[in-house]
């Protein structure tokens, strides 16, 4: 199963593009920080992760202020077939306080 969660902030969106079917694009960058428990010690993390809004859930990242935190729901897929690079795609988004 590919399912990530990551509660963070977003730190930066781009413009809305569309694709040639008309579905709205937007890419953003996300920023974590925490710690997370690795054979019984606390590890820090700070982490920023590209990610990809498409469809309904593009007006969600539209709508989002730059520093609002989040907890993001979504996949983790390779940016196109020739770069591996991971991008998270959103695919549901619970503001925080």
């Amino acid at each position: 199963m590919n399912h990530f969660t990551l509660t963070a902030r977003l730190v930066a969106k781009d413009a809305i593009r569309f694709t040639p079917a008309g579905i709205p694009v937007m890419h953003c960058q996300l920023e974590h920080a925490g710690e997370a428990n690795e054979v019984g010690v606390a590890r820090k993390i700070q982490m920023s992760v590209e990610a990809i809004a498409i469809g309904p859930i593009q007006k969600g990242i539209e709508q989002m202020d730059l520093g609002a935190k989040a907890v993001f729901e979504g996949f983790l897929a390779p940016k196109t077939l020739r770069n591996q690079r991971l991008v998270f795609h959103i695919t549901h988004i619970q503001l925080k306080d």
